[in-house]
């Protein structure tokens, strides 16, 4: 009976009780508010968490469909009848589609949203795995992995919209470092998942890679559909829609922060990409090794860049800062400088401290770039063009692949010397981002 006379007298003054639990000024109502607001908040970073997977998962899944060439290869031209040149094109053709959709994908997620374009990805992917199992011939092979390169281009642009638009920037590091090494997720899922369904005994084994594949696709796009929430998109009437899509395109294009950190994110990978690409050659044709133990070497600059790329997302939830991302922007091209120096010069005796210790320094920059990259357009509406921007330019710097392997062979040292004056370039400007953006620190949040 006191209690309850004292509960009332309570909610009559709203007294605030001391010692272990505290109320507001509401008394007794505040503290259901709280408690509501408390679980609102919980459920949302579960929703936000849920979504950071399926992003992820979609990725690495796309991944894997690119990818299943690698794993089939000498199988898939023996029941073809074609050779390993004509077979490369298998996955050429995904790149290049992918590179001619990447700009356009980020306006269609900032105008139709995310969710829809992703969900578009997927289906195309899972279509063109289910159709490739039924080829014959290479034609029509080449045609379906067109569609699955329109999986591959959009998917590359929308998880990481996906998340950008789940998280807010303080909480996006872990999210963005784990979605930064979703090409090496892939290809070493690809890689187990393959031994499990293929024979090499049978030729015609590798359409057993391309079903699964589609199924696995398949399955992702259902519980994307379901599960991905997103944010209201602006209306469009009948023509307007393209005046939305290039007004979005036109945001990112107009930020000169934009296409600063989309440039690092291309000096950066002329190094890179070349060095997954040729480090296998390099240890074979300049170190005399054999071709499975240059693959199991270059394997550990895989294992080394996935590990950092966690250990990345760890330092970023402490880095919370735009201005401390940026230095750790600049710092990561200049880690990036130091191994690359070293790339095509290595011994017999260094190569496992080089790929383990450069695959960790190689990691953070995809990381940090992902996480600050939503950040640099006018507007958070742009956010989906920006991105692709960043993609586009990460994807040419492919292009350069040829040139640097001649430099391997001719001039190594030549070669050292410009990745090194190219990544130092990019750490330089990294810090023009400070001039910039400002350096302003995202709101801090839940």
């Amino acid at each position: 009976m006191r209690f309850r006379n004292w509960l009332g007298d309570v909610r009559r003054r709203g007294q605030e009780p001391t010692g272990a639990g505290k109320w507001d000024k509401q008394g007794v109502g505040g503290l259901m508010g709280v408690s509501d607001r408390g679980a609102a908040r919980r459920s949302a970073r579960r929703s936000s968490t849920l979504m950071g997977v399926l992003a992820i998962a979609a990725g690495i899944v796309i991944v894997m469909n690119l990818f299943k060439v690698s794993a089939s290869l000498s199988l898939l031209t023996a029941d073809l009848g074609i050779g390993a040149s004509a077979g490369s094109w298998l996955v050429t053709v995904c790149t290049v589609v992918a590179v001619v959709l990447v700009l356009p994908a980020g306006g269609l997620a900032d105008r139709f949203g995310p969710k829809r374009v992703g969900l578009f990805g997927l289906a195309c992917a899972a279509l063109g795995s289910a159709v490739g199992a039924l080829c014959t011939d290479i034609g029509p092979l080449l045609a379906s992995r067109a569609l699955e390169g329109v999986g591959y281009g959009l998917t590359g642009v929308v998880s990481p919209a996906i998340i950008a638009e789940a998280f807010p920037p303080e909480r996006r590091g872990i999210p963005m470092a784990v979605w930064s090494c979703w090409m090496d997720l892939g290809m070493l899922a690809v890689l187990n998942v393959a031994n499990l369904v293929i024979d090499p005994a049978v030729a015609s084994s590798w359409k057993g890679l391309w079903w699964l594949c589609a199924a696995l696709t398949a399955g992702l796009a259902a519980v994307y559909a379901l599960a991905v929430r997103e944010g209201p998109r602006p209306e469009a009437g009948a023509g307007a829609g393209e005046s939305v899509l290039l007004t979005s395109l036109a945001g990112a294009l107009k930020s000169p922060a934009t296409w600063v950190v989309s440039s690092v994110f291309l000096l950066y990978n002329v190094g890179v990409l070349s060095l997954l690409t040729l480090a296998p050659l390099y240890c074979q044709t300049q170190l005399g090794l054999g071709a499975a133990e240059a693959n199991s070497y270059t394997s550990l600059l895989t294992i080394g860049m996935i590990s950092g790329a966690f250990a990345t997302g760890l330092v970023l939830v402490r880095v919370r800062t735009l201005r401390g991302r940026i230095m750790l922007l600049a710092a990561s091209m200049a880690l990036a400088a130091a191994v690359l120096g070293g790339a095509y010069v290595y011994t017999v005796d260094q190569i496992v401290p080089f790929m383990l210790l450069g695959g960790l320094a190689l990691s953070i920059m995809p990381a940090v770039g992902f996480t600050i990259v939503p950040e640099t357009p006018a507007s958070p509406a742009f956010a989906g063009a920006a991105i692709g921007l960043f993609m586009l330019m990460g994807n040419l710097a492919g292009f350069g692949t040829p040139l640097i392997g001649g430099l391997m062979e001719s001039a190594p040292a030549v070669l050292s010397a410009t990745l090194v004056a190219v990544s130092l370039t990019g750490a330089a400007l990294s810090l023009l981002l400070l001039r910039l953006m400002g350096g302003s620190a995202p709101a801090q949040g839940a």
